[in-house]
C-alpha cells in the first residue's frame, strides 16, 4: 500500500510541478511588465486598470519595431549600439544578449547558423558548437583552405564561450536545429533529440567520407 501510494503520489508531483511553475513564472512576468504605468496611476488613479501596463509594453514593442525599420530609427540605433560599444563591461553583455535574442526570436539567423560537433578539448572528446561564419584563404602553394569560425558555449550559460577556427573537414553536422542544440547545452546534456544523438554519432565513428574512423569500409 505505501509503494502505491508513493508511486502515485510522484506521479502526480511530477505532473503538477511543471505546470504550477511555468504558470507562477509567468503570472510573476505579467504582473511585474504589468506595472511599468505604476508611476502614473499613483497619479491619475482611473488609470488602474489590469492589464493597461501589458498592453502598454506591447504597443511600445511595436513602435520601436515601427520606428527601427525607418532610416532615422536605424541610424539613432546605430549611434546607439556605437556608444554601448565604447563602454567595456556593457558591451560585452550587450553584445552576448543580442545574439541570443537574434538566435531565439528572429526569424532570419543572423548569430548562429548551424549547430556542429567538434573535437574537443582533445582527439575522442566531442563538443557542441555553432558556426557563425567562413572564410578561406590561398596559401603560399596555391591551395585554397576554408575555415569555419566556431562559437563554443559553456554550459549552462551559453552567452560565454570560445572562438574556434576550424578546417572546414574536421567539422561534424548536427542534424537538429540551433535551438534544439542550444537546449541540449544548456541543460547539460539532459534534454536532447534521439535523432540528432543518432545521427551525430554515428558521423563521428564513421566519418563523414561514408568510411569508418580507421579506414575501413561502411558495412
Amino acid at each position: 500500500m505505501f509503494v502505491w501510494f508513493r508511486r502515485k503520489f510522484l506521479t502526480g508531483l511530477i505532473i503538477l510541478l511543471p505546470t504550477v511553475l511555468t504558470g507562477w513564472i509567468l503570472f510573476r512576468l505579467f504582473r511585474s511588465v504589468d506595472s511599468i504605468l505604476r508611476p502614473i496611476v499613483a497619479r491619475y488613479p482611473f488609470f488602474d486598470i489590469p492589464g493597461l501596463g501589458f498592453f502598454a509594453v506591447i504597443v511600445i514593442l511595436l513602435l520601436t519595431g515601427i520606428f527601427a525599420g525607418n532610416f532615422i530609427g536605424r541610424r539613432i540605433i546605430h549611434w546607439v549600439e556605437k556608444g554601448i560599444g565604447q563602454i567595456p563591461l556593457v558591451s560585452r553583455m550587450y553584445t552576448a544578449f543580442k545574439q541570443m535574442s537574434e538566435v531565439f526570436l528572429q526569424e532570419k539567423r543572423t548569430a548562429f547558423r548551424r549547430a556542429i560537433i567538434i573535437e574537443y578539448p582533445r582527439r575522442g572528446i566531442y563538443s557542441v558548437g555553432f558556426v557563425t561564419s567562413t572564410w578561406s584563404y590561398r596559401d603560399s602553394g596555391g591551395t585554397d583552405r576554408v575555415f569555419i569560425n566556431v562559437f563554443l558555449p559553456t554550459t549552462p550559460i551559453p552567452t560565454s564561450g570560445l572562438f574556434l577556427m576550424l578546417p572546414e573537414e574536421d567539422i561534424i553536422p548536427m542534424n537538429c536545429s540551433v535551438e534544439e542544440a542550444l537546449k541540449m547545452v544548456m541543460s547539460g546534456g539532459a534534454i536532447i533529440s534521439s535523432i540528432t544523438a543518432i545521427d551525430a554519432a554515428r558521423q563521428a565513428a564513421e566519418g563523414t567520407d561514408g568510411t569508418a574512423v580507421d579506414g575501413s569500409p561502411r558495412e
